[in-house]
């Protein structure tokens, strides 16, 4: 990359995905940091042609980009600034943990915690993270609230 400091959010499309984003533009624009955003698209787990496989591939691959768009379209909005983009393919939690060694100058990820007690799946990545990785992070992991509004995390920030 180059000497600039980098604030790391993972664009899921899930609902905390905007609370993450939010907070991370509001730190970066107190703190200086860049932002970088990435997604990663998980291995297919489907018995069929190569061509059918190819598609999905291909349809996984459009869906992911646009995510980063959106994603990178908000911090431009909030920030001024082009975010960094990074988009994986591979096993969520492997990949993520490759990104953070490889780019030295991303220094915190940001997670938004889920807030719906009904959805149990939105926060896989940070229940992996905690219960089986954060002892291997070499980096900081902030995880905020869900259910945190703009006007509070401009508050706290």
């Amino acid at each position: 990359m180059n000497d600039n400091r980098y604030i790391l959010v993972i664009a899921d499309n899930s609902p905390e995905m905007d609370i993450a984003l939010e907070y991370a533009c509001a730190r970066s624009k107190k703190t200086t940091r860049k932002i970088i955003i990435a997604t990663f698209i998980e291995p297919l787990d489907v018995l069929t042609t190569q061509g059918v496989t190819e598609i999905m591939k291909n349809e996984a691959r459009d869906e992911a980009e646009k995510l980063l768009q959106k994603a990178a379209n908000y911090v431009k909005e909030k920030t001024g600034e082009i975010p960094a983009l990074a988009l994986r393919e591979g096993e969520t939690i492997s990949e993520l943990k490759k990104l953070i060694d490889e780019e030295e100058n991303i220094n915190v990820l940001v997670l938004a915690a889920n807030s719906d007690p009904k959805n149990k799946d939105s926060n896989s990545i940070i229940n992996s993270l905690v219960s089986q990785e954060i002892t291997n992070m070499r980096i900081p992991v902030m995880i905020v609230p869900g259910n945190f509004s703009k006007d509070h995390i401009a508050l706290i920030t």
